[in-house]
Order: structure tokens, then sequence, then C-alpha cells
């Protein structure tokens, strides 16, 4: 069986954070709630709904809010990010080796296709797995559980990368391999405790501890 990498999408592949701070902030505008502080990393990575709820929006109004995020950011909030330094030439050198490459994102599947041609990152993979946009498989857990049915892959012959606890504890739950990476929006101190089996500070660094985790 062909080896499969699942990349995360915001964090690991791109500094989504500013556009998606500036969406979270219209919708709280919108509904007259507190705007995000200084220290809001954490909002990039986990479920909108998630997100919303930990910012004081009511359950009932949670799918209201995300509908406000996406009037945003659907029109300009997704092109509000930049691609990190070297990832182009690691997923080239990843495809070269013989892996195969997918994205996993909690992102909606069409938000994520749209980001990965915008950027021209589409050429380096076979799949784009997303949630739904009701919300469902945004659960890394679940999403990748999709991901290997649908693309008839091992847990021994995949590997998760991803910059944040849930990318890691999703991978686990899947009996996948995972690296998390440090240079996003989760700490080494969180990837550590979610149980990454290995650490990076920079991008340069992928294509080598990848072949030496999951080697081909």
């Amino acid at each position: 069986m062909r080896r499969i990498i699942f990349f995360d999408l915001d964090g690991t592949l791109t500094d989504a954070g500013p556009g998606i701070k500036a969406c979270i902030n219209y919708a709280l505008d919108k509904m007259k709630l507190e705007k995000l502080g200084p220290e809001s990393d954490w909002v990039v990575g986990p479920s909108l709904w998630g997100t919303f709820n930990k910012l004081g929006v009511p359950e009932e109004d949670l799918n209201y809010a995300v509908d406000l995020y996406r009037e945003r950011y659907d029109v300009k909030g997704y092109i509000e990010n930049s691609v990190y330094t070297g990832i182009p030439e690691q997923l080239s050198e990843l495809k070269s080796m013989g892996y195969m490459l997918g994205v996993a994102t909690s992102k909606p599947t069409a938000s994520a296709i749209s980001i990965l041609e915008y950027f021209q990152l589409s050429r380096y993979f076979s799949y784009q797995f997303g949630s739904n946009l009701d919300g469902s498989l945004s659960d890394k857990s679940s999403l990748l559980q999709h991901a290997l049915s649908t693309t008839g892959s091992q847990p021994s012959d995949a590997l998760m990368i991803g910059d944040r606890r849930y990318d890691i504890i999703g991978a686990k739950s899947n009996l996948i391999k995972s690296i998390g990476v440090s240079y996003g929006y989760g700490s080494i101190n969180e990837l550590r405790a979610a149980g990454a089996d290995c650490l990076i500070k920079e991008t340069r660094e992928l294509a080598t501890v990848v072949n030496k985790l999951l080697p081909i």
C-alpha cells in the first residue's frame, strides 16, 4: 500500500490567522458581542461552533454566528492568508519521494479547495478532506476515520501533520502516527501533551522527518 500523508491546512500549510480572526470579529460585531482580545491565537484550529460557544455565543445562535463568519470569509477572508515559506518545496519533495498527499482540515471542503487553488497548492494533493457545511466531520477523529475509509489506507501506512492538539488527538484515535509543527498556532507543550510522535520547528524539516517516521 502506498504511504499517505495527511496535512492540516490552517497553521500547517498556510498562516490563516489574520483572515480567521477578522471573520470571527466580523460575526461578533454583527451580534454586538465583545471582539477578540490580543491573546486569540487559540481560535485558529478548532471548529467554528466550539469557538463561538467559548466566545459567549448562545447555543441557539451558533449557526447564525457561523453564517456571519462565512459571509465575510467566502468573499475575502480565505485569501487573508499566506503560504508558509518552504511548504511548496517540501510538498514537491514528498511527492517525488513517492508519498501520496492529502489535506485533512476542519474547515469546509469547498473552502479548503478554494484556498489550495488560490495559493497554487492543489497540484500536490490527491485528496482534500474537510468538514460539511453543517459542521459534521469537523472533528479530526471522525474526519481522519473518513479519510482512511475513502482512500482505502491502513493506519500503519498513514501519517498526520498538524499544528494543534486536535490534529494529534485525531491521529491517535485512528492509530495514525503524527508530527506536530510548532511554527503554526500550537505550542510545543500543547503538541507534546497531546502525544505527537515527533515535533518540528521549521518547514524545511518536514520531508526528512516524514521519511524517518514513515519510510517508503
